[in-house]
This record gives C-alpha cells, sequence and structure tokens, in this order.
C-alpha cells in the first residue's frame, strides 16, 4: 500500500489466525484473539466521530494455518462513525478471503521485515515497551511508527530483531495496558502536539 501517511501502528498478533476459519461473534475463540486485533484496528482508524485518513494500520498475524500474514489497512467506512466490534470482525474476513476489499492489502511478511520497508521510507520507529523512555521526553513529529505487541507481547527473538531497528524504545509507563488503549493514547498525543503546532505557526 503505496500511500504516504503520518501515522502508522503495527501490532504483532501472537495468535491471530491467518485465514478466515472465524465468523464476527468467535473473534476471540476460533479466530485466536482476532478480537485483539479488531479493537486495535478501530482505535487506530477512526476516531470519534470521523475516520483517520492519515493513519495506517498493520496487523502482523502469526496463528494457523500459514503465518506469517501482514494486513495493511486504511479507513474502509466513510460514515461519520466509528465501526463497531462486530463491523471491523467481518471486514478482516474479507481481507481474508481474498476478498478486493476497499484500503487494505495483504502480504507474508513478518513484523521486522514490515518495519524494515516503513523504514526505508523514511519512518522513524518506536518500539512500545514497558522499559522503554518515558514518551513525555519523546518529541514526536510527522512520519512516526509505533511498533506494539498483543496481549502477550513480544517473542524474545523478534523483541531482539526490533530492538536493534527501531530508532527508539518508548514507554507510556511501567504498566502493561491493551494495544487498542496505547493507540487511542498515542492519537491523543500527537494530536494535541498538531494542534500546538498550528497555534504557534504564523498566521500568513
Amino acid at each position: 500500500m503505496t500511500i504516504a501517511v503520518k501515522r502508522v501502528f503495527v501490532l504483532h498478533s501472537n495468535t491471530g489466525v491467518t485465514a478466515p476459519t472465524f465468523t464476527e461473534a468467535s473473534l476471540a475463540t476460533e479466530g485466536g484473539r482476532m478480537d485483539v486485533v479488531a479493537r486495535s484496528l478501530i482505535s487506530a482508524l477512526y476516531d470519534t466521530g470521523r475516520p483517520r485518513r492519515d493513519t495506517l494500520f498493520i496487523a502482523v498475524l502469526h496463528g494457523p494455518p500459514t503465518p506469517p500474514l501482514a494486513i495493511y489497512l486504511r479507513p474502509w467506512l466513510q460514515a461519520e462513525r466509528k465501526p463497531s466490534e462486530r463491523e471491523a470482525g467481518a471486514h478482516l474476513l474479507r481481507v481474508l478471503k481474498g476478498a478486493k476489499a476497499h484500503a487494505s492489502e495483504v502480504k507474508r511478511e513478518e513484523t521486522i521485515e514490515a518495519v524494515r520497508s516503513l523504514k526505508k521510507l523514511g519512518y522513524r520507529i518506536h518500539l512500545m515497551l514497558e522499559r522503554g523512555d518515558d514518551i513525555r521526553g519523546v518529541r514526536l513529529e510527522e512520519g512516526n511508527v509505533f511498533v506494539l505487541g498483543d496481549h502477550i507481547g513480544f517473542p524474545e527473538e523478534v523483541q531482539e530483531e526490533l530492538e536493534s531497528e527501531c530508532d527508539e524504545v518508548i514507554s507510556l509507563g511501567k504498566v502493561s495496558y491493551l494495544a487498542s488503549h496505547c493507540i487511542l493514547y498515542l492519537h491523543e498525543i500527537l494530536d494535541r502536539f498538531e494542534q500546538f503546532e498550528r497555534y504557534r505557526a504564523p498566521s500568513t
């Protein structure tokens, strides 16, 4: 998906299935916790009353039967509202079934491969870990990628690879939060920064 966006969220899903073997009602069970993916993509791609057209969400799935599978997603629901978890699950199903779903792309790649591709495009890569540097001391401008783990976290070897490739390891605090909540908080920080920059900009 060769589209320039300001913000990218990459979710490493340890158990999300790589085939359409679930329903909208069984995201958490038959989907291998695809409910975590669904909630994260809603947080990434939709504000309270509008789609976030400046954002890309990438879910890298490592569940059965054929991992890994990276799903690249942009806002697909153009209505001025957030999709429900079931609607998000239905969209993920369409993508996994191979339908030509709006604003989506599927690639056979690992999390580290997605990160390296984004880095080559000029994005600054931030790995989100509890032991990272406090985000309050990090200056975040345009062109940010945030790499998050799911409810399990990163496997040790994956985390080591990501730490060597990322520009910064940053933290929202010492407590472990849901990926979807982390994404919402990161959006809030970036939104406030953009508002501040617009306020500071001299009028013409």
